[in-house]
């Protein structure tokens, strides 16, 4: 359930060797089970809207013992890292990257205009140019990164409430690294400089796989 909710949460047996499954709903699919259990692989790869179950006892073994050895286990997670690899939406986060990666230069230099050239006070320009920043990776997001699904949750309200939940997120994100940098420096006596990479690292796996679930809903461009 931790690797892969939304394959193992949809049937109380996915590794059961008894279903049936529509033509195309692995149509043009390519399945690669691994071991003999093809279910799990079914369900990952291939275009399933609705799961229906009729439950089914099984009788207690009479005779013989049971075939499952350590080695399903973990051939069963093998499987289960597999999929998610594969599931993993690798061009969406190359783009959040990219643009990640622009909004350190607009934090930049809005910050050094608001100190140089309008003389504010540090963490007045330090806010103002961090949601500059914000917004900017927001904007970009919204028309690159996650353009598909914005195309489909037209409006300028549904804008600001993706723009609201993104500000959000960016803030849990903030509390996050600093909590990440304190207990790796602080408690573990890891390096500062290598701490910080690691909590940059952590939080833009945070960032967009919530926004991605929260902000810009894939489930929502099928509608």
């Amino acid at each position: 359930l931790i690797i892969l909710p939304g394959v193992v949460g949809r049937v109380s047996d996915p590794m059961s060797g008894y279903f049936m499954v529509r033509r195309e709903a692995i149509a043009g699919k390519t399945l690669s089970p691994v071991g003999y259990k093809i279910l799990i692989e079914v369900l990952g790869r291939g275009n399933v809207r609705w799961v229906g179950e009729v439950g089914y006892v099984f009788q207690e073994r009479l005779e013989g013992e049971s075939k499952v050895s350590w080695k399903q286990y973990i051939e069963y997670l093998q499987h289960l890292l597999t999929l998610r690899l594969a599931k993993w939406p690798v061009g969406r986060f190359i783009r959040f990257g990219t643009v990640g990666f622009s909004g350190v230069f607009v934090d930049m230099t809005v910050f050094y205009l608001l100190r140089e050239v309008l003389g504010l006070g540090l963490t007045r320009s330090a806010i103002l140019s961090a949601e500059a920043g914000i917004i900017n990776n927001f904007l970009w997001n919204d028309l690159w990164t996650f353009g598909d699904i914005s195309r489909s949750q037209r409006g300028w309200r549904k804008r600001v409430k993706r723009l609201l939940k993104f500000n959000l997120i960016c803030l849990a994100g903030l509390i996050l690294n600093v909590l990440i940098i304190n207990l790796l420096f602080n408690l573990l006596e890891v390096n500062e400089y290598i701490a910080k990479l690691i909590a940059i690292a952590t939080v833009t796996l945070w960032n967009f796989w919530i926004n991605l679930k929260l902000s810009w809903r894939v489930t929502q461009v099928d509608k």
